[in-house]
């Protein structure tokens, strides 16, 4: 497990991933995922690892996804074939048809897709926000109050509503419709690198519109903005603006050095409040799809 984590963390710092965190997602499975993981140990050290399932909010069954890390110095070694070739033959069996991937600013694993028939299908920003410089003030927006994730726990089913209509409306190639309360609740309401005291909801009343919720690595001093969502009815009033300073805000007196977040480049409205509050690009994430059919895996 700390192996894992350390090899990610080497080929993206940027991201929030912990030991409790890997540990949550390979205990409390989401079923329709159907995860696999593998590595790849040399030496007794673990130079590589895989991981494979199926996007599982949306309708349309069989689209696979699948992530490969290996260590840079093991690299031109088939190290990233193999772990290939296993996860692919896993999702084949699981009746996968198209497979879904994704370079975090990394020229050499794109032309490891590239090689295997993967074509580029988009891109997301990755911003970060340097907390020891930044200066984003709350602002003030009449009518609307604040409250912590963590005042605001019984209010979950309110949550996980916000929390659909903003990933249905990401930009995608198709709607995650299917984002069940459960699921929901597994993935992001009880994952255990998400901050009660970070994470932040705006109240209409008592009644959650918005939310801006943070997954911190305090030893690390990063923060993570893993959703922002507000409802449909109560968009373009400054509500997402308002729950991410307070949580900018609270990271920097909490001690945090950095805030990283992702979006997609053809959500202008999130690019722009982020652009607002101070993030600035750090890399591209590019994403690919393929087709299964009969091509050569190697």
């Amino acid at each position: 497990m700390p192996a894992v984590v350390r090899l990610a963390l080497e080929l993206n710092p940027h991201q929030v991933l912990t030991e409790r965190g890997l540990l949550h997602e390979l205990e409390f499975p989401l079923q329709r995922e159907r995860r696999r993981d593998w590595v790849a140990v040399e030496g007794g050290e673990v130079v590589g690892h895989a991981e494979a399932g199926f996007e599982w909010a949306v309708p349309t069954p069989g689209k696979g996804r699948l992530w490969i890390d290996v260590a840079r110095d093991h690299r031109g070694r088939g190290i990233g074939s193999q772990l290939f070739e296993t996860a692919v033959a896993y999702l084949r069996l699981e009746d996968a048809w198209r497979l879904e991937s994704y370079v975090p600013g990394d020229p050499a694993g794109s032309e490891f897709l590239t090689k295997r028939g993967f074509a580029l299908s988009g891109r997301n920003r990755a911003s970060g926000l340097d907390l020891r410089t930044a200066s984003a003030p709350v602002p003030a927006v009449p009518e609307f109050g604040l409250a912590t994730l963590g005042e605001t726990r019984d209010r979950a089913h309110e949550l996980h509503a916000i929390c659909q209509e903003g990933e249905i409306d990401m930009p995608s190639d198709e709607p995650e419709t299917e984002v069940d309360f459960e699921s929901w609740c597994r993935d992001e309401f009880e994952y255990p690198d998400i901050s009660d005291e970070g994470s932040f909801v705006v109240l209409e009343g008592e009644r959650p519109v918005s939310l801006a919720f943070v997954t911190v690595d305090l030893e690390r001093g990063l923060g993570y903005n893993s959703m922002t969502a507000t409802l449909r009815t109560h968009r373009r009033r400054g509500l997402a603006l308002l729950a991410k300073a307070a949580a900018v805000r609270w990271a920097q007196e909490a001690g945090l050095e950095r805030l990283v977040t992702e979006n997609d480049e053809g959500n202008e409205g999130m690019l722009a409040i982020n652009e607002r509050l101070g993030y600035t690009p750090l890399y591209v994430e590019e994403y690919f799809l393929r087709l299964l059919g009969g091509l050569d895996e190697t």
